[in-house]
């Protein structure tokens, strides 16, 4: 009996292990995971799945992309790790990429762009391509293309108007040292949460404010439990259609070309559609909310010094010199 069960053992270990090779020994079908923790229909996952029209269509077929949006592909940290590990070939994300390297904080630095224009002459410039290289370096991820958001600004329950309206406001922010200390410069009370729980907490008073572009606001409903809306725009948002690299040299010369070409094509979609969408969703939530316009520039000179805390981080300090020198003719 125990000669039977060994036989039928080795057997099915046998079959496994081919069945693992021939897995292995697949041919690539030419379709690339692209993974985005936002939704389905927000701007984000609908230039996501036009970089895949695009793609098709150059390649003549032979290239698809199959977006795993909403969470389908994991969370935004989960999809990272996802590309790093070679199970998610792509990805549409920003913030996220400090907690794979700290130097990628500059990503989402409070009051650190002046305007669009500074934005695009970092991200598009010299500045932008040693960031993309160093990402490249440090987690094996390559940037293709910059997709435009709307700036980040604060929904509250009481109205912000001044910067002594800050002063002990628990404002929800992501966990990342650097946000939490530049609202702790400007007299906030800065309160890590999970995005997911900042609705009930508005809702129930345990959060005073949280801050997103209009866009996450809109969809998350936030002006159901918070009645003020102050337009800050203390982050100018962007994201970022990415490859992870082990994938990006697979692809032939040719491939690549198609890639690039749609990706760029992606980013062009993208910024139009946030132009069009962002007025409709400011008329969608000023009926809702009291919008207040606080004068945000004594802002900057408040948190001036809060950059020091970081030059511990490789990288950081040298990016966050360039980039506020880069913006000295839009002040």
């Amino acid at each position: 009996m125990k000669k039977i069960f060994r036989r039928v053992f080795l057997t099915a270990l046998v079959i496994c292990t081919a069945m693992l090779v021939i897995g292995c020994q697949r041919e690539w079908d030419g379709t690339l995971r692209l993974g985005s923790s936002m939704a389905d229909g927000t701007v984000e996952v609908l230039s996501a799945r036009e970089f895949g029209r695009l793609l098709e269509y150059y390649s003549g077929g032979t290239m698809r992309v199959d977006v795993l949006a909403g969470g389908l592909g994991g969370n935004e940290r989960e999809i990272v790790e996802g590309q790093q590990l070679g199970t998610m070939d792509m990805s549409v994300v920003s913030g996220i990429l400090q907690n794979f390297d700290p130097a990628m904080m500059i990503m989402e630095y409070e009051l650190l762009f002046i305007n669009e224009d500074h934005v695009r002459k970092v991200w598009e410039g010299p500045i932008g391509r040693d960031i993309y290289d160093r990402l490249v370096d440090t987690t094996g991820i390559r940037v293709l293309s910059m997709l435009m958001r709307t700036p980040r600004i604060m929904t509250t329950v009481r109205p912000i108007n001044s910067i002594e309206d800050l002063h002990g406001l628990r404002l929800r922010v992501p966990e990342m040292p650097a946000r939490l200390a530049l609202w702790a410069a400007l007299g906030a009370s800065p309160t890590p949460m999970a995005f997911p729980e900042v609705y009930t907490a508005l809702q129930t008073r345990t959060i005073d404010g949280q801050e997103n572009p209009i866009s996450v606001i809109v969809n998350a409903r936030f002006y159901e439990v918070a009645e003020y809306l102050a337009v800050t725009n203390h982050v100018y948002g962007f994201m970022f259609i990415t490859i992870a690299e082990s994938t990006y040299r697979r692809l032939t010369d040719q491939q690549r070309e198609w890639v690039n070409r749609a990706a760029a094509g992606a980013a062009v979609f993208n910024d139009a559609a946030v132009r069009e969408v962002e007025a409709a969703e400011f008329a969608q939530a000023i009926q809702h909310m009291t919008v207040t316009h606080p004068d945000t520039s004594g802002w900057r000179a408040l948190t001036a010094n809060v950059y020091q805390q970081f030059l511990h981080v490789d990288g950081f300090v040298d990016f966050y010199r360039a980039i506020r020198e880069a913006g000295r003719e839009f002040e």
